[in-house]
């Protein structure tokens, strides 16, 4: 028996996030507990931003549980949207890419598990090639159906393989998951722009909040992404939201209440730059939030106004120790000028993402006690 590998996707930029939920998954299992550490994780194979290979080795497999352990694991988690059981990797030598392509395809071992078993290939492809996407997935679709038998469903398909080409990298896999795993909540009310889940978890993972934290506050909480995903981690907080718009108020409701959250998830219609209204001071463990402080707002918008007065809120709200992590763009200039100004609040991380082809930064701040003699505005820290 091989190695297990495992192709994981995420955000660009939250890879580190995506190992460190893996081991604790892992170690999490009481049959696989001793052997958690025999996994080796590589971020950004093959130079891919937002991709994690996972290879389990064969002696820890051999223990027929283990298999089913580490696929169990992978398809709980929160921080990724696909897993690809990886089967092959070949970097194509010669001027002929497409052919060179299928070859590692037929050399690779795609069998079906039943005779009724139905098949779709996916591909992605970056870099400059004289075909598209489109014609690898027909072509190794041939291939694949050949080898095995199988009959094509793009729709109703059991088997999934993916023939990916980066640059002269070939990659083939299987892909167990069919809708991502991002896709765990029944919306019943979702903006055309929303927060992803999978951002929304790493934020929380960011502000290492420990294990029991008591109060979660998101002032911007839209449609409820951020409030479902604290519930799910944190079962005994409380967690608040508030919205100025009223649709967000109603719809981030009615998505609590699809999820079950409704006894221990509040939503209030309120404006997040007037927190200290709205909210008892030192009341909150962490506000985790994404405020549309971006483009949408315009270029004449007064941005270190804005973050003035979020920030200031924050600062009001958050009890000694606590933590505010939220997106905010990439105007970084704003955020140090306005915590320069600030001595309740010091800067603890900053690191920059991907998302729906944008590249925000996210901010992790600490609330303080100021000392008299003065402090660094920033501590630097990972997740």
């Amino acid at each position: 028996m091989g190695d297990g590998v495992y192709l994981l996707t995420t955000n660009p930029g939250l890879e580190d996030i995506v190992e460190i939920e893996l081991r604790e998954r892992l170690r999490s299992r009481r049959d696989f507990r001793a052997d958690a550490d025999a996994i080796s994780v590589e971020r950004k194979p093959w130079g891919l931003a937002g991709a994690l290979l996972a290879s389990c080795p064969s002696d820890v497999l051999s223990d027929g549980t283990h298999g089913a352990d580490l696929e169990d694991s992978l398809l709980e988690m929160q921080s990724i949207y696909h897993v690809v059981r990886h089967l092959r990797t070949v970097e194509l030598p010669g001027d002929d890419l497409m052919a060179e392509l299928l070859a590692a395809v037929e050399e690779t071992a795609v069998e079906p598990v039943s005779s009724d078993d139905t098949f779709r290939v996916s591909s992605k492809r970056s870099g400059t090639h004289p075909f598209r996407s489109v014609d690898i997935e027909r072509e190794a679709g041939a291939v694949v159906q050949r080898q095995t038998g199988m009959s094509v469903d793009l729709e109703g398909y059991t088997v999934h393989v993916r023939v990916d080409l980066r640059d002269r990298v070939c990659t083939v896999g299987l892909q167990l998951t069919r809708d991502g795993l991002d896709q765990r909540w029944e919306w019943r009310y979702r903006p055309r722009v929303a927060l992803r889940t999978v951002v929304a978890y790493g934020m929380l993972r960011l502000a290492r909040l420990g294990a029991a934290p008591q109060c979660i506050l998101d002032p911007f909480c839209g449609s409820g992404t951020i409030l479902l995903e604290a519930a799910k981690m944190y079962p005994q907080a409380r967690i608040a939201g508030s919205d100025k718009v009223i649709a967000c108020v109603e719809g981030a409701r009615e998505n609590v209440r699809a999820a079950g959250f409704d006894s221990r998830v509040s939503v209030v219609h309120a404006d997040a730059r007037d927190l200290a209204e709205t909210w008892p001071a030192a009341s909150v463990d962490a506000v985790i939030t994404n405020p549309p402080f971006g483009v949408r707002l315009g270029k004449k918008t007064d941005f270190e106004h804005l973050y003035d007065r979020f920030l200031r809120g924050i600062e009001h709200v958050l009890r000694p120790g606590g933590r505010a992590v939220f997106l905010g763009g990439k105007r970084r200039h704003f955020v140090a000028r306005v915590l320069a100004r600030m001595r309740g609040l010091r800067m603890k991380h900053v690191r920059v993402i991907e998302t729906g082809g944008v590249y925000p930064a996210v901010y992790v701040l600490e609330r303080i006690t100021p000392d008299p003699a003065g402090r660094s505005a920033v501590s630097e820290e990972g997740p």
